[in-house]
């Protein structure tokens, strides 16, 4: 088959180390693979991972409608970062394609996509959520409040699942609004991942030095790092014992504030901002156990959660979202109702068994190395892009009917009566595969 993939691959995207994963696997399987970059333009003359076929921006709108127009497939990497995904919402209103989401939120993507179309974002907005919430829905002042103000009543999965034929994720707990918004088959399947700086001896216990706990990526609230340092804090033994480093991007108002938290509280504290990949994998191997803690969870899968774990590391997550289905053995899980109390109690455990940590990372290092895997994702859109295909035929005969009934005037309701509804069923495409 021949595929266009639509996605960021500037080098700081972690969907577009993904891709490259996922694309030099169907490479091996013998087919032709056209990459999209889909940046915004300022960002599309920035190095880009190295996928190992033919890389286009989506701005050459020639060469990329000439490669669409032979495509078997397009499919589109989507997450909720509008300067990573300009490029894929343009080309996925002109070609439709398979549409693998990334996370469940896409609140960001829409208003960054929204800035120049207020009155059509307007209509979105009206259309899947009602007037009452198109009114305040540009309202909130920072980042913090709109999610907490639009996560659960205006999270703009739908728009995007209603342009896809059909959809592939990597959790089950957000498909609800998939399946109300996308005409197309749905597909769950794992993330695909790597951990290339990994060795199997990097969990071993350290003497007796400190415990130390690390977590990475972008640093903001939604991480609980305030949570982690007020449950070191809270116990003498974990104070005296446990060294926290934080590594990612961090504004210096954050950071102030984190530093302010941790002297007061006196928790040793060591905050590395952004680093190049060989750090990172250092900090990674050297830590004994990785917070991937989220609230709220807006993502379909965590890569720094599947990066701890193909590490061999002992991995905190929040019980909710897609850590919430990882099992039990291989992860620790903290309530979100209970998060500071079930801190103290892990870190208490872990400090008292030093040995644990290495043994829940190796469990989870194996679980891990079997289950997000390129090769299981790119089985998974090889199985998935012909029953797309099919469902495709299927809508568009569905389409047509409905342009008849449109035509003799049926009123919406009408619509709605089994008695229509019923004989269209064989028609449904709209089911989790």
């Amino acid at each position: 088959m021949k595929l266009v993939i639509f996605t960021p691959a500037v080098k700081s995207s972690a969907i577009g180390r993904m891709t490259r994963l996922v694309v030099r696997e169907l490479l091996t399987h013998q087919h032709q693979v056209v990459v999209i970059r889909t940046e915004s333009p300022h960002l599309l003359a920035r190095e880009s991972h190295d996928f190992g076929c033919t890389l286009l921006p989506w701005t050459s709108e020639a060469e990329v409608a000439q490669e669409v127009a032979s495509a078997d497939c397009c499919v589109y990497q989507i997450g909720d970062n509008y300067e990573f995904h300009e490029g894929g919402i343009v080309w996925l209103v002109r070609a439709p394609g398979i549409v693998c989401l990334h996370d469940f939120f896409l609140g960001h993507l829409f208003r960054g996509w929204a800035q120049q179309r207020r009155d059509e974002a307007n209509h979105i907005l009206t259309q899947w959520y009602g007037t009452k919430i198109t009114a305040n829905y540009f309202s909130a002042c920072d980042s913090t409040t709109f999610i907490r103000e639009t996560r659960e009543s205006a999270p703009l999965t739908e728009w995007i699942s209603s342009m896809a034929t059909g959809v592939i994720t990597h959790s089950a707990w957000g498909c609800d609004r998939i399946l109300q918004a996308c005409a197309g088959p749905l597909f769950v399947t794992p993330l695909a991942y790597d951990a290339p700086g990994a060795v199997d001896t990097a969990n071993e216990p350290k003497g007796n030095r400190k415990l130390k706990v690390l977590t990475i990526g972008h640093i903001n609230s939604n991480k609980r790092i305030e949570s982690c340092i007020e449950a070191i804090s809270s116990n003498s033994l974990l104070r005296r014992n446990i060294s926290y480093h934080l590594v990612g991007a961090i504004l210096p108002s954050m950071e102030r504030k984190l530093s302010e938290l941790a002297t007061v509280s006196g928790v040793e504290l060591i905050i590395s901002n952004e680093v190049d990949d060989a750090t990172l994998s250092e900090a990674i191997r050297d830590a004994d156990v990785i917070s991937c803690l989220r609230w709220p969870s807006l993502e379909a899968a965590s890569a720094s959660a599947i990066e701890a774990m193909l590490y061999g590391k002992a991995t905190i997550v929040t019980n909710t979202g897609f850590y919430k289905e990882i099992p039990d053995q291989y992860v620790l899980k903290v309530s979100s109702d209970n998060e500071v109390e079930d801190l103290k109690k892990i870190f208490l455990s872990l400090q008292n068994k030093r040995s644990s940590a290495a043994d829940i990372g190796k469990q989870a290092q194996l679980w891990a190395r079997e289950t997000f895997t390129a090769e299981n994702y790119a089985r998974k859109l090889e199985q998935a892009i012909p029953v797309v295909l099919r469902a495709k035929v299927i809508i568009s005969a569905v389409d047509h009917f409905a342009t008849i009934i449109d035509k003799w005037s049926a009123s919406p309701e009408l619509l709605r009566t089994p008695e229509i509804l019923e004989p269209l069923s064989i028609f449904n495409t709209n089911t989790i595969v």
